[in-house]
């Protein structure tokens, strides 16, 4: 059996074809990912793979940043949530917090909810009926979200998707119950979580809609999975369902490709990437989990992944000079110069007038910027006239830093453009690292004499003293970030002592010190500290630019670099490999002021009460391995489930003994959505 895997990041899109039998990459092709149309750059990279090998494939899965992008950009469909029994005094003192940012998407329905369902007190039904048609008149997509869910087996919300349907007009709005989600006791953390979710059920459900009417044009008609923030996969119809279940699955899927790739059984997996290096820790071939929820931006959820932890360094990380010329790596993205100028000429143009002149400034006038978004007929009030006529003028293409100010009528020394930046109005084209591999020979796939020119001015107007030694400064300044970014998830991850307290300036200073003993072999002489940290693990490198930094790194930390074949399409290979993975919960617990030994038994379907622990047992297991398996085939599994049972009791010590105070039983089936 042969799969497809895509990923669709925010620089590239990738695609692989995957023997399951040999475990090998049979083949692979990347093209630049099309923003404005997603189906072109899919369609464009699926045509560079083997026509033959594709008509074998039985299967496809996708990994993607689609819903972490509109996540973080505060983009995606217009989603509201009503919220049943939390208190009103707790949201409004906490709700800003979890990352909601509008009350006007919120409805708090007042009643008293209890774990009890017999105490609690319904909500007025009624007065809630009248209040949804004005609710919901300009929403996408709702979710419902309970107080004690778990034990009301989601009662209430069952019955406000029942007053909606009620309505001829939300006939076909999705409606999302949050304990089908999330089965956490934060109901405002699931709320988050849940609002979120109805906020990207458009923006994933395009996004399955443009790789199926790809398939569909190409004749491929096979079934389609997307990866899971857990690294595990989900179907096209449970991920519409759950697509912010998709939040970091890019990062996941590379931390299983790279597993797959290098069968590394201790790692930490470097993926670094256009904007962001992310980076995850495997011990004894098990992936560390994030047990607590995902946090993406400033949303709070209770989505399950895996740990990741994303810094700005990236291939496209601007390179740059302050007004005294020391050389910097910022820490946004810009668009490298060498990629600019292959898609428009005109740069080139521009940028060897500039080299012709001769010139140094304290100004970039070796950058550009372009525009992403037009505001000419934005009414808000927030850009400003000047604002609005350099946007006018990027329509025609690209605009040097000089060119721009003009459009601006501003002095070069005075212009700002960080607003027009910060939101993603317009974009800077610079020097990255990904143009100092152009002018070191490690990488040239796009216009080295762009990236050559715009390096003699920066060499003229900066510290540096030459062309390799800006680019070694450069290749330093990546090394540097990358070394003590590792250094800090290790001793964050890995010192129990630490991960509670804030991370002082006093330990940042440590290592930055470590940074010098590693990096100059002199200073090491003369200090009475041998190299402070090092590891047993291996850096195993995915990504493109992860073979030039990360061998000085592993050095440096007296481990070694593992670069598997096909490391640049690692995330595609994590999608196919993945497999479908669903976690249930059950818990057990005393009935409050029993005296007889009764033990309520709450899972997503039932509330039930039973004479002793051991028939409460019973049941729980039997419900437990009922409800993973349809879990796990929902999400697409398909055949026989390797179904893995944990029982995790509750004490607290009373007297001289313990009293028990409840059981959860985890209950995790894995299996695979090959036919």
């Amino acid at each position: 059996m042969k799969g497809i895997g895509i990923d669709t990041g925010g620089t590239c899109t990738d695609a692989v074809i995957y023997d399951f039998e040999t475990k090998e990459v049979l083949s692979e092709a990347k093209t630049l990912t099309t923003h404005k149309d997603l189906k072109i750059g899919i369609r464009d990279v699926l045509r560079k793979l083997p026509e033959d090998l594709l008509r074998e494939c039985g299967q496809a899965a996708l990994s993607t940043t689609l819903a972490t992008n509109a996540c973080v950009e505060n983009l995606g469909g217009r989603g509201k949530i009503i919220f049943l029994g939390v208190s009103r005094k707790v949201f409004m003192e906490t709700w800003r917090s979890y990352g909601f940012r509008s009350l006007n998407d919120i409805l708090l329905v007042d009643c008293h909810i209890l774990p009890d369902p017999a105490a609690s007190e319904e909500p007025d039904w009624e007065a809630l009926r009248e209040k949804l048609p004005d609710f919901l008149k300009d929403c996408d997509c709702v979710s419902i979200v309970q107080l004690y869910a778990a034990d009301h087996g989601g009662a209430y919300e069952l019955k406000v998707e029942e007053l909606i349907r009620e309505y001829p007009q939300f006939q076909d709005m999705p409606v999302i119950l949050g304990n089908t989600l999330f089965a956490d006791l934060n109901a405002i953390r699931r709320g988050a979580g849940a609002l979120l979710n109805a906020r990207l059920v458009p923006v994933v459900c395009a996004f399955m809609a443009a790789i199926r009417e790809v398939f569909t044009s190409m004749h491929l008609d096979v079934p389609i999975t997307i990866i899971r923030s857990d690294g595990s996969q989900m179907s096209e119809t449970f991920a519409a369902e759950r697509p912010v279940e998709t939040l970091l699955c890019g990062p996941a899927a590379s931390v299983i490709g790279a597993c797959t790739l290098s069968d590394t059984p201790n790692a930490i997996v470097v993926d670094m990437g256009g904007t962001t290096t992310d980076v995850a820790i495997v011990k004894n071939r098990v992936v560390k989990r994030a047990e607590t929820g995902i946090q993406v931006g400033e949303w709070k959820t209770f989505v399950k992944g895996l740990y990741v932890d994303t810094f700005g360094l990236g291939g496209d990380t601007r390179v740059y000079y302050d007004r005294g010329g020391k050389i910097h790596l910022g820490k946004t993205r810009v668009q490298p110069l060498c990629t600019l100028a292959s898609e428009y000429p005109q740069v080139l143009e521009e940028l060897r007038k500039l080299d012709d002149s001769g010139r140094l400034n304290v100004c970039p006038l070796h950058e550009f910027f372009i525009l992403l978004k037009d505001i000419e007929g934005d009414e808000s009030g927030y850009f400003f006239n000047s604002e609005k006529a350099l946007c006018h003028t990027l329509k025609e293409g690209p605009l040097s830093y000089e060119e721009a100010c003009r459009a601006m009528e501003k002095d070069i020394y005075t212009a700002d453009f960080s607003r027009l930046e910060s939101a993603r109005v317009i974009l800077r084209c610079g020097l990255t690292p990904t143009d100092f591999m152009h002018i070191r020979g490690d990488f040239n796939a796009y216009s080295t004499e762009a990236s050559r020119l715009a390096a003699a001015f920066f060499v003229r107007s900066s510290e540096a003293e030459t062309l390799e030694d800006l680019a070694q400064k450069a290749y330093d300044l990546v090394t540097e970030r990358l070394y003590k970014n590792l250094v800090r998830i290790l001793l964050t991850t890995e010192c129990i002592p630490l991960s509670k307290k804030p991370f002082d300036a006093q330990m940042t200073d440590l290592i930055n010190y470590a940074w010098q003993l590693a990096d100059t072999g002199s200073r090491r002489s003369k200090s009475f500290l041998p190299r402070i940290f090092e590891t047993h693990a291996k850096l195993v490198g995915v990504g493109a630019p992860t073979h030039i930094f990360l061998p000085r790194v592993a050095k440096m930390l007296r481990t070694k670099a593992v670069l598997p074949e096909h490391a640049s399409v690692a995330n595609a290979v994590g999608a196919i490999t993945g497999q479908v993975t669903a976690v249930v919960e059950v818990s057990l617990r005393p009935v409050a002021g029993d005296d007889y030994g009764n033990v309520i038994v709450v899972s997503r379907d039932h509330r039930k009460t039973f004479g002793s622990r051991t028939k409460a047992l019973s049941f729980a297991r039997k419900e437990g391995r009922r409800i993973v398996t349809d879990q796990a085939q929902k999400q697409g599994a398909r055949g026989t489930l390797n179904i893995q049972e944990e029982l995790f009791r509750n004490e607290a010590p009373m007297g001289y003994g313990m009293i028990w105070l409840g059981d959860t039983l985890r209950f995790t089936a894995a299996g695979s959505t090959l036919r």
